[in-house]
């Protein structure tokens, strides 16, 4: 429930950012003088056809950015005391180090001690320092203690006794390293550049409050700044790049973009909002499989916005080129990516912003319009490049046709040249739309994340590398999975449902058994249960294991979302009966939650078909091999539906399996009707009585003797 609201608000999102495309594209014009591109060389000389004046944003702008980005606006507080407190600080230490080296009572390594335990001390002495410090003679640890204060008071002096924290880093990294190479080399002038960088302080720190107000008055103080362009005046010269002062000049002479009324945009917009509007509602009314995922439904809004856009590049051009607009090229990878539903109800949105971008040409949005449904009814799902082909074909007929009938209708005496041109732009127009959309079939498929056919008919081949596998190490799961296919398969004809997903999705549907094969009856043959050895619990949990295990193979594999959501769904959330049963008998207390398969539930009608076939598949062949079902004819009358011995027909079977699902829940979020589940008995007991049928007992054969 919670996915469903988070997509549809998805929904929401998608429809209005579509609105906007819509809105921008109908909106832009091209513009006035062709070849200007902002950035790019000049094609030509341009003078100002008018006087005009304008408020020029860009230098306004620039403006703001020099006053957030100057010093100049920058309001500090100064403390005075810190500089003197901080040389006293470091002549306190520099007098107690003198005070413990001329200690004629205690020895060097006393010395080395006492340096590192300072209390107070602003700068901590590791036992490395007091070792150097301890080391030098007298002579050198006077020029040291003099020349650090010096170094420090000439830091304070050139700076006015007024420290910033960029200045303190840069007395540290370049002045002070600079005036102690004047005093002394080496060790002593490390030791210098330690005690008199060590005790630099900033004393002027950022009043970031002022600041901010000084800056914002500044700002607030900036008044739009005026540009006047004069008639005649050269604005670029032919091969001088259109800089973004000279890109501002061209708009505001409109020889970037056309001029347009305020009621020219709403209009426009108001009519991007109707058809996002209606785009929208459609898919939430009838394209559940579009909206619950998000790529499907980025890629059907994506298409309808780029046409609309390829649209207004090619509608202004010669008189008859727009009859040659591939429209149904979007139509037909709608029909067979999605449903046909869905590639009419965009031909017709389509049509209206393709009217309003060709002047509202009847002939030609009629032509685009009526060629690309007949596309739609043409190609069928697809299956086949041929397909394609043949679209395209219906595609440019239709276009003719309809275009004669606009040419026959508007003129009296029509002109027979024309017919020559009404032919080549409708073959033009077939043949893009075929061929452009075959080779964008499985591109953009892949990008929607839909499994097209053309990828269901190579995965279905037993030379798959997860099938080879299954058959190999699964052999009783392998047919199993045949089995279910063709029962699935038969459902989903009856329902109009996907009948080639299904065949492919059951041939994976249980690959996860390959793991551990043999806890599975299905590849059991003669062996021992291994279960009898385990408790319930644990052979529930291998038993749940595989659905999770097939997800995994499936994922590594690579095969499509579509196919890989099949394993999950076709168990749901149902019970794992048997051992919970066996719980039941064995414990005191036991937890039906730990009985569960994973899920979730399925949420298409081929997941429910799916689940239901795999069900009946193994419940009936299961009966079938321990002789409790029988047919319709050995059922004695009056037994409620039982036969001999609590032995059930086959029919009985089988609705006894699909009511418990529906019971249970298990097809509550899928959108199966009655109707549909009525249609699925009546394939599934079809398929199944061919399969096993009652076969005739021949009478053994008798040989004469002659």
């Amino acid at each position: 429930m919670q996915h469903e609201l988070r997509q549809r608000r998805h929904l929401v999102l998608v429809s209005l950012a579509l609105a906007l495309a819509l809105w921008s594209i109908l909106v832009v014009h091209l513009p006035t003088t062709p070849g200007l591109q902002p950035g790019s060389p000049s094609p030509m000389d341009i003078r100002a056809r008018r006087t005009v004046s304008f408020m020029s944003n860009l230098l306004t702008d620039q403006e703001r950015f020099r006053i957030e980005n100057s010093d100049d606006y920058e309001v500090y507080q100064r403390d005075p005391y810190i500089p003197n407190q901080q040389r006293s600080q470091l002549a306190e230490l520099l007098e107690t180090i003198s005070q413990i080296r001329s200690d004629p009572t205690i020895d060097k390594r006393d010395v080395r001690a006492k340096l590192t335990n300072l209390p107070n001390s602003t700068l901590v002495i590791s036992p490395a320092l007091a070792t150097q410090l301890s080391n030098l003679s007298d002579s050198e640890w006077d020029n040291v203690s003099q020349q650090s204060l010096k170094l420090y008071d000439r830091a304070m002096s050139e700076n006015n006794y007024a420290l910033k924290a960029q200045t303190v880093t840069q007395l540290r990294e370049r002045s002070l390293p600079y005036w102690s190479t004047q005093v002394a080399r080496g060790q002593q002038q490390e030791l210098m550049l330690l005690f008199s960088s060590s005790f630099l302080k900033a004393n002027s720190v950022l009043d970031e409050e002022a600041t901010k107000k000084s800056k914002q008055k500044a700002l607030d103080d900036v008044k739009p700044i005026s540009v006047q362009i004069l008639q005649n005046e050269s604005i670029v010269r032919q091969g001088d790049v259109i800089t973004p002062i000279i890109q501002e000049k061209l708009e505001a002479l409109g020889e970037l973009h056309a001029e347009t009324s305020w009621s020219n945009v709403a209009g426009k917009g108001l009519l991007a909002g109707l058809i996002a509007i209606l785009f929208g509602s459609y898919l939430n009314m009838a394209q559940r499989e579009v909206w619950l995922a998000d790529r499907p439904l980025l890629v059907v809004a994506g298409l309808f916005a780029l046409t609309v856009l390829a649209a207004r590049l090619v509608l202004p051009l010669e008189a008859n080129w727009p009859y040659a607009f591939p429209l149904g090229m979007t139509t037909l990878l709608l029909a067979v990516l999605f449903k046909r539903g869905l590639a009419l109800i965009a031909a017709a949105l389509l049509s209206l912003p393709i009217a309003f971008l060709g002047d509202s040409q009847l002939p030609v949005v009629a032509a685009l319009l009526i060629g690309s449904m007949a596309g739609v009814f043409a190609i069928g799902r697809g299956e086949r490049s041929l397909t394609f082909l043949i679209a395209g074909l219906v595609i440019a007929l239709t276009t003719a046709l309809t275009q004669i009938a606009f040419w026959l209708t508007t003129f009296g005496d029509p002109a027979l040249n024309q017919l020559p041109l009404i032919l080549v732009f409708s073959t033009l127009n077939g043949a893009l739309s075929g061929l452009i959309a075959l080779g964008l079939y499985n591109v953009v498929g892949h990008i929607a994340d839909i499994v097209t056919p053309l990828q269901l008919m190579e995965l279905a081949h037993p030379a798959q590398p997860l099938l080879r596998k299954l058959i190999r190490e699964a052999p009783g799961t392998y047919y199993h999975s045949v089995a279910v296919a063709n029962l699935a398969e038969s459902a989903a004809e009856a329902i109009g449902a996907d009948a080639l997903l299904l065949r492919v999705a059951a041939y994976y549907h249980d690959i996860g058994k390959t793991i551990r094969p043999f806890f599975f009856t299905d590849n059991q043959s003669d062996r021992e249960n291994v279960h009898n050895e385990l408790d319930p619990h644990t052979s529930a949990e291998i038993i749940a294991e595989h659905v999770r295990e097939g997800m995994k193979m499936a994922r590594a594999a690579g095969l499509p979302r579509q196919i890989v959501e099949f394993i999950p769904a076709h168990h749901g959330t149902s019970v794992i009966n048997h051992f919970y049963q066996l719980a039941l008998q064995q414990e005191d207390t036991v937890d039906l939650e730990h009985y569960r398969y994973p899920g979730p539930k399925p949420r298409t009608r081929e997941q429910a078909i799916m689940m239901l076939a795999d069900s009946v598949e193994a419940t009936v062949r299961s009966k079938m091999q321990s002789g409790k079902v029988i047919s319709a004819r050995e059922d004695a009358p009056g037994t409620n539906g039982r036969g001999q011995s609590g032995k059930q027909t086959l029919e009985e079977l089988v609705n006894s399996i699909i009511d418990e699902r529906a019971r249970s829940g298990q097809l509550d979020e899928s959108s199966l009707t009655l109707q549909d589940i009525a249609r699925i008995r009546q394939a599934f007991i079809n398929t199944l009585q061919g399969i096993y049928h009652p076969r005739v007992d021949y009478a053994p054969q008798l040989v004469r003797h002659s």
